[in-house]
């Protein structure tokens, strides 16, 4: 399609459909703003990152953005950006730019998704055609029906190579090297995109056989919110990864207009959700709600640490930073020699340095490990904590009680902003800023205001404070509003960085961006263990960041009487009402259905409410009260009786809105 070589236009106006055909078939493409490298033709894309501000010139910091590398091999031996594949590569670039200015693709990080999907695609039809001696595929319209059938099977795993696999892991104590997958593909005469379904399968399974893992961190016991593992349904393909799958390469169709060597089948078509071709799936499951007790546990602990060891702890690391200065005198250390003497140093500081009474209770004994602290004994910990594990306490309180009260998503309470605590203009009230999508799936954030309890508005001021003290001890000094308030100075290493010897310090951008998530469920993980979380069945349960989310909108939904819906998709940052019902009614995995089935037993065996409802569920309730007049019973027995209809039909719970006001339940085929 016109020039190879791409080249990237800046347009200050908006171009019309037609227009951009004409400068794509030219080689002229507009550079899209989320693309943050200086050229298109770059075999390298950096992709901004949702909820990171965009600088408005290079150099652009590498915490900002995500890399797209074209340099992925598509057959053994064979890259994307060879030669010879040069007209498939120019495809996938210009696919992916059109479906940007189509707006098809509003979320730009998706790109990377939809990308590894069909280089895996090829990769396997590529495999699957060396294994015959058949040219590879060099161009999108080289994909055929039975290459994306074959690669959409490919996700499920038969019997035969999971039990191979097994025994091999445990002959192993279950740690597999690149080489010993390596052989396992060689044995068993499978593709990569196998191996890959293998290796995944094989995580779940052992998820359920080994203690929870978090990044350096292992729990203390194994997870209870991990669903069982059972071979008949697990090793089946997602009926969620295949409807992702299929939805990706779809993207790939819609694009076709601007390829030179069109990509001509409609995979929606061919395969709709993936049923046709695949003889079973392992149909999605709800993400399991955080129990109350449990839920209810975690906040206490939360506001208990926050409010109690809050100031003192700020106070505490002020105080011991003045005594490691004070150290180096005392001890009569070199400035050349600092450095090497850190431990020195350290030790004396704190055993020089007065430690609050109220900090006592934490047991800290220690200013920080000399082994590593997934290496530590639990039990040991919890009597001998470091400063740098406190802090890390601190990060898991604030996480859950913000996570608690505010119902944000992950990537909204990584992103908030230092200032992020205000007090309303409006009415005086306590508020958080959030940074939530301005619609479905787009780059750009908005700043919301969002009201929070007056107790945890002040929690956070405090931890704000803190979080600033740790930088500026360092000698880090930033605005507030340029840094976020999980910032990076509280990783493990970061918090305790020697800032006294006259070394080189880490460039100051580096503590402009907040941790990861991956930290965030480390220090979740460690304080459910510190904190004793109850256990369930000899497990604990380690939350998922967005599982508070979840609890949140179930506890509203439930304590607004059925009745606040409006309400909760505003403070949920739902752009509208619809999107709400979407959440509610239509995806399986969220918060509503089965909080919509326990609304109906409820409201069902209740003298003083009307339930309304198709007749298939006005005659179970009916059945279940000439069964039992007795609400205990009665309630219960609801619920079984649409679980036993649910088994027998296939169908399942839905609810809409009526009249403005109230909840219409009813059954129905999932997918119609």
């Amino acid at each position: 399609m016109g020039n190879l070589n791409l080249a990237s236009t800046s347009l200050a106006i908006e171009l019309s459909e037609q227009e951009w055909l004409k400068l794509a078939k030219s080689g002229q493409y507009p550079k899209p703003r989320w693309m943050l490298n200086d050229s298109i033709g770059d075999h390298e894309w950096h992709i901004a990152k949702s909820g990171f501000d965009i600088p408005s010139a290079p150099p652009y910091k590498r915490e900002s953005y995500r890399i797209l590398s074209f340099h992925k091999e598509i057959a053994p031996d064979e890259l994307l950006t060879n030669e010879q594949n040069s007209e498939l590569l120019h495809d996938l670039k210009s696919s992916f730019l059109y479906l940007s200015f189509t707006d098809a693709v509003s979320r730009p990080q998706r790109f990377l998704e939809i990308f590894n999907s069909i280089i895996s695609l090829i990769r396997h039809a590529n495999e699957l055609r060396s294994n015959k001696d058949k040219p590879i595929i060099r161009h999108l319209d080289m994909i055929g029906f039975i290459n994306t059938k074959e690669y959409l099977k490919s996700f499920g795993v038969t019997d035969e190579h999971f039990s191979h696999v097994l025994k091999i892991s445990s002959e192993h104590h279950n740690n597999l090297s690149k080489k010993d997958w390596q052989k396992i593909q060689s044995e068993l005469l499978i593709t990569t995109r196998e191996v890959i379904s293998l290796q995944s399968k094989l995580k779940l399974y052992l998820n359920n056989k080994t203690n929870n893992k978090a990044s350096h961190y292992t729990s203390e016991y194994f997870n209870a919110s991990n669903p069982l593992f059972e071979v008949e349904i697990d090793l089946k393909p997602k009926e969620k990864t295949i409807s992702n799958e299929i939805s990706k390469l779809e993207l790939l169709y819609t694009s076709r207009v601007i390829q030179k060597h069109s990509f001509n089948h409609s995979p929606r078509e061919l395969f709709s959700d993936g049923h046709s071709i695949l003889d079973s799936l392992n149909p999605p499951q709800k993400t399991k709600l955080i129990p109350a007790h449990i839920a209810l546990h975690a906040m206490s602990k939360a506001l208990y640490f926050a409010r109690q060891f809050g100031p003192e702890l700020r106070s505490y690391l002020n105080s011991l930073w003045a005594a490691e200065k004070n150290a180096i005198d005392a001890l009569k250390i070199s400035p050349s020699r600092i450095f090497r003497n850190t431990k020195v140093i350290r030790e004396h500081a704190f055993a020089n340095t007065c430690m609050p009474d109220v900090l006592k209770e934490l047991k800290i004994t220690t200013w920080e490990y000399q082994v590593a602290f997934e290496n530590l004994s639990h039990n040991w910990i919890r009597n001998n904590l470091s400063v740098e594990a406190t802090i890390l306490l601190y990060v898991a309180s604030m996480w859950i009680l913000l996570a608690s009260f505010s119902s944000g998503r992950r990537q909204s309470l990584i992103t908030l902003k230092r200032n992020c605590f205000r007090l309303s203009p409006i009415d005086g009230l306590f508020d958080i800023t959030l940074r939530i999508p301005k619609r479905s799936e787009r780059l750009e954030l908005e700043d919301v205001h969002r009201p929070i309890p007056d107790l945890i508005f002040d929690y956070g001021i405090e931890f704000s404070l803190f979080v600033t003290q740790l930088e500026e001890l360092q000698g880090y000094f930033f605005n507030e509003h340029e840094v976020y308030l999980f910032g990076k100075v509280l990783s493990l290493h970061s918090s305790s960085s020697f800032n006294h010897a006259k070394h080189h310090i880490e460039k100051i951008d580096f503590y402009k961006f907040p941790i990861s998530g991956d930290l965030i469920y480390k220090a979740l993980c460690f304080f459910q263990d510190w904190s004793q979380s109850p256990l369930i069945e000899n497990k604990r349960w380690y939350p998922a960041q967005h599982q508070f989310r979840r609890l949140f909108a179930v506890l509203y939904f439930n304590f607004s009487d059925d009745n606040g819906l409006e309400e909760l998709s505003w403070f949920m940052g739902h752009s509208s009402l619809e999107q709400t019902f979407h959440y509610a009614e239509i995806s399986p995995s969220d918060e509503w259905l089965e909080e919509a089935e326990i609304a109906i037993a409820r409201i069902g065996s209740s003298l003083h409410k009307q339930l309304h409802a198709d007749d298939t569920i006005t005659e179970i309730v009916s059945q279940a009260k000439k069964s039992t007049e007795t609400v205990t019973v009665l309630e219960p027995l609801i619920k079984q009786m649409i679980n036993e209809h649910k088994q027998k039909t296939g169908e399942e719970v839905r609810f809409r809105r009526i009249d403005g006001k109230d909840i219409f339940f009813y059954f129905c085929t999932p997918g119609r």
